[in-house]
């Protein structure tokens, strides 16, 4: 839980130091999700906490063209923004790996977690960051990405669909009632503006 805190102060006050040192460079680009290059697959994963620390976790799977492979939601009670992330990727890397997956793009709206997976030695007190690790490291042709939010919002969808189911996790071989305006939304390639710093 300290480790957990330690990141996200670090990633606030990095933040924070850019706006102050470069406030005049702001650009503002278009960002959407885009299908993953045949014959790979694309896991857009995330995680959501509500109200009084009540956190979910969902994603999706989807082909080349689009097309819907399987999703999931898992409500899991009490826990981090991060670890609700983190419980996001693993979930969804165990569903494609069930499904023969064995080419994957991965794509995550958290620099946290993508940080997470890249301290692989900071991290050996953290089981579910050690999980993904071993998930990552079978023998399967895998990358992680962090994306921006814009690029993310079905998965954002399926995350907090999580908050309005019961505990446990939750599979879906078609997409929720929800989802499916984002998935119209990442089909047509819609795009959404975003602020950032070059």
């Amino acid at each position: 839980m300290v480790r957990d805190i330690r990141v996200r102060a670090e990633e606030i006050i990095h933040t924070s130091e850019a706006f102050q040192s470069d406030k005049g460079l702001r650009v503002q680009n278009m960002f959407g999700w885009l299908p993953p290059r045949w014959p790979y697959y694309k896991l857009n994963s995330d995680g959501a906490r509500k109200g009084f620390g009540l956190a979910g976790a969902g994603g999706l799977i989807r082909d080349a063209t689009g097309r819907w492979h399987g999703g999931f939601c898992m409500n899991i009670g009490i826990c981090s923004v991060t670890i609700a992330e983190l419980w996001g990727l693993y979930q969804g890397l165990i569903l494609a790996w069930q499904m023969g997956i064995r080419l994957l793009v991965v794509e995550i709206d958290s620099l946290c977690v993508t940080q997470l997976l890249n301290r692989k030695s900071l991290n050996a007190t953290l089981p579910l960051v050690n999980d993904i690790l071993g998930l990552l490291s079978r023998d399967w042709q895998v990358s992680v990405h962090h994306v921006y939010r814009e690029a993310n919002f079905a998965a954002d969808f399926m995350a907090s669909h999580a908050l309005t189911l019961p505990l446990g996790l939750h599979y879906f071989t078609t997409p929720p009632l929800g989802v499916k305006t984002w998935l119209r939304n990442d089909g047509l390639g819609t795009a959404f503006p975003r602020v950032f710093k070059p």
